[in-house]
């Protein structure tokens, strides 16, 4: 059986908690799933202080750390992991974003590959921003977004534009639990190729400052590889990375010291 992590960034058990229970409904009606909730609100993370620690000495450094490597552990050990946040002045919660805030130095030792992540969100609309952020941290962590789902003031609608919702919540939960039976990773692009030097070339400049990231990378011989794991890249694509990564690195130069 599947094991589905739901992360809830709302403050109470509202509008976006019933949207991720229809959609777990859904879920179960194609396969049965063994889901666990995480309700962000009762974990209490205080404020990111911006202190920079979980990059420059590690992530057990964070003042936060035991609370959030426990969800990052449940993630770590789930098949599929929903992301769910209200819109908040067109973006999420303040919740959803202090728990974002805390995985930052996932951007820099990314270690999610092949987990995948689907968002629901809940609202008046304006789920593009939100759903845009969400997959935005999910891909630089390694994760694979599979799709978003937003749901306006459900209780409100026609019943015909209901039935336009529930058809949306049924075909989407078909798509995730077919995207949590794929097992292998997907093919890179040239924006991961892209991002994945530029991260290389960060390391390799913080040696002294960004000690974490650059012991990291050593271990992990990401700088004597074409990408994190293993993958083909052929000629023009290596031509074009190659390329790309000079002129980043000719504008870090004159920006930014070590480059």
């Amino acid at each position: 059986m599947k094991k589905v992590l739901a992360i809830i960034g709302s403050p109470r058990k509202g509008e976006t908690y019933k949207a991720v229970c229809r959609f777990i409904e859904e879920l179960n009606k194609v396969e049965q799933v063994q889901v666990e909730y995480i309700m962000l609100s009762r974990y209490a993370i205080s404020d990111c202080t911006g202190c920079h620690n979980c990059i420059k000495k590690g992530e057990e450094t964070c003042h936060e750390n035991v609370k959030v490597h426990e969800i990052q552990d449940k993630i770590k050990n789930a098949d599929g992991i929903i992301l769910s946040t209200p819109v908040y002045n067109q973006h999420v919660t303040a919740l959803m974003k202090k728990f974002m805030d805390y995985l930052t130095f996932l951007w820099h030792r990314p270690s999610m590959f092949g987990v995948k992540f689907f968002g629901v969100s809940s609202g008046g609309g304006m789920f593009g921003p939100v759903f845009k952020y969400l997959k935005m941290n999910v891909e630089s962590w390694g994760g694979i977004w599979v799709d978003g789902l937003g749901v306006p003031h459900y209780d409100t609608l026609t019943e015909k534009f209901k039935d336009k919702v529930d058809e949306d919540i049924r075909a989407k939960a078909r798509k995730f639990i077919k995207a949590m039976e794929v097992k292998t990773l997907p093919r890179l692009n040239f924006s991961r190729l892209m991002w994945f030097n530029i991260w290389k070339m960060n390391a390799e400049a913080g040696k002294e400052d960004l000690k974490k990231d650059y012991e990291h990378w050593s271990k992990m011989n990401w700088f004597n590889t074409d990408y994190y794991y293993d993958v083909k890249v052929g000629i023009l694509k290596r031509i074009a990375i190659k390329f790309a990564t000079g002129m980043a690195r000719m504008f870090m130069r004159r920006v930014y010291k070590g480059y």
